[in-house]
């Protein structure tokens, strides 16, 4: 009994049936390895994520990516221009690039298709790796050993006019590796100018080291680890469903085809722009603006004996057209919160606080804004509108700093906010607060 109820919460030692794929009980390594593909599949979002991250951060100039769309990633330029990625794992101990990997040549036969085709468009090639291509050591004396050197043929591709004058040993490297990709030369030749290497992070941890890649983003520097972590899985899965057909139904039914076949939403969901990348990380539970707890503004439950003074500062800011309005969505407000103070009293005193401190620095904004119209009848309604527009903004952009609630929920806010007396219309009344 305690032995099936350790295995059922997932505490035993023992896998289930035993080890896979042991010829007669002795050890023997798996042929199916399923969880390391999907490993490897993850090691390419990670790509992506890392990519993505270094536009936002201002490491590199990238104003999308593109997953799975030509190569394994495509990053789009303000220019126009693209840089094309293939991705590329090894884990061999101690491994290095050389012009005979499978790999290396598999990459460079991929950029060949392209620079055939789209030679004007792509301006660079990136081969991106958790392992550095072979740099010969000072020391290093072997012919064959120095032309295997990725790096040390592509320098010498940029400094020469044709690939004719290779010198040795480096043109052997050179025409086996024309050989493998069945390209043409000159077109293997173009891409050597134009290839990059960039490292990734270590295959074996490369998840935990793409926190320290988030965590180099400047809006996620002060986060806590285990922040950092659903941040991360959830960029992670950003460029997963982009990699992937992950499309609503009704884009995908709803769209004309491609000249491949292709529903047009699919093409256009393997594009994750900069901007969607910063909103994601703006979203995300806890990465909104904080505000510090400088005590409460609002006495929920006492809304309606404001009503008056609402309205009053309204009629002084010429927007009593829109008391009932902004009255209707106060108690609203209020009545929300309250009913989820019934549930959880101390979360929902912080939520308030926070949403109130929030809405409180949107008004003052607006009514600041407001003072430079001369015409004391407009300060009213450029305030209003200005109230109105930032809770949108908020709840559209913002989520996390509002706490995820909807724009009417703020403007009610606002609106018990001025009741309250933390800032009028525009036009102060005398021998009533104006939060000034």
């Amino acid at each position: 009994m305690g032995e099936s109820t350790d295995m059922a919460r997932g505490n035993s030692l023992s896998p289930a049936l035993g080890v896979p794929g042991q010829v007669d009980g002795l050890a023997t390594l798996q042929s199916d390895r399923g969880d390391e593909t999907q490993a490897l599949f993850m090691y390419q979002w990670s790509a992506g994520v890392t990519l993505l991250a270094g536009a936002v951060a201002g490491v590199n100039q990238y104003a999308a990516i593109w997953c799975e769309h030509h190569d394994d990633l495509l990053c789009e330029l303000p220019s126009g221009l693209f840089h094309a990625v293939q991705v590329k794992t090894n884990a061999a101990p101690n491994a290095r690039w050389s012009c005979s990997d499978t790999g290396f040549g598999d990459a460079v036969r991929k950029f060949a298709e392209h620079e055939l085709v789209y030679s004007s468009k792509v301006e660079r090639y990136i081969l991106f790796s958790n392992v550095k291509p072979y740099i010969p050591a000072a020391t290093a004396k072997k012919a064959a050993r120095l032309g295997s050197s990725p790096v040390r043929v592509r320098d010498l591709c940029r400094t020469i006019a044709a690939c004719s004058g290779l010198p040795q040993p480096y043109k052997t490297s050179f025409d086996a590796l024309v050989k493998y990709t069945g390209a043409d030369s000159e077109v293997v030749f173009r891409v050597l100018r134009k290839l990059d290497f960039q490292s990734g992070p270590h295959l074996e941890d490369f998840r935990e080291q793409l926190c320290s890649v988030v965590s180099s983003i400047p809006s996620c520097k002060q986060f806590t680890y285990s922040c950092l972590e659903k941040i991360r899985d959830d960029l992670l899965l950003l460029v997963g469903k982009a990699s992937a057909v992950a499309v609503p139904a009704l884009n995908f039914f709803a769209s004309v085809l491609e000249s491949d076949g292709r529903p047009a939403a699919i093409v256009r969901g393997k594009r994750i722009s900069k901007d969607d990348f910063e909103q994601m990380l703006l979203q995300h539970p806890g990465t909104g603006f904080r505000y510090a707890d400088v005590g409460g503004h609002l006495q929920l439950g006492k809304a309606s004996g404001q009503k008056e003074v609402l309205r009053q500062k309204m009629n002084a800011g010429y927007v009593a057209p829109y008391f009932d309005m902004l009255w209707s969505l106060a108690m609203s407000a209020e009545q929300k919160l309250l009913g989820e103070a019934m549930v959880d009293a101390e979360g929902a005193l912080r939520k308030t606080k926070q949403l109130e401190s929030a809405m409180l620095v949107e008004c003052k904004t607006a009514e600041l804004e407001a003072a430079l119209e001369p015409d004391e009848r407009r300060r009213g309604l450029k305030t209003l509108q200005g109230v109105f527009k930032r809770a949108e903004d908020l709840a559209k952009h913002d989520k996390a700093t509002v706490e995820g609630e909807r724009a009417e929920t703020l403007k009610g806010v606002a609106g018990l906010l001025s009741g309250s007396c933390k800032f009028a219309w525009g036009a102060p009344i005398e021998g009533v607060g104006n939060g000034t």
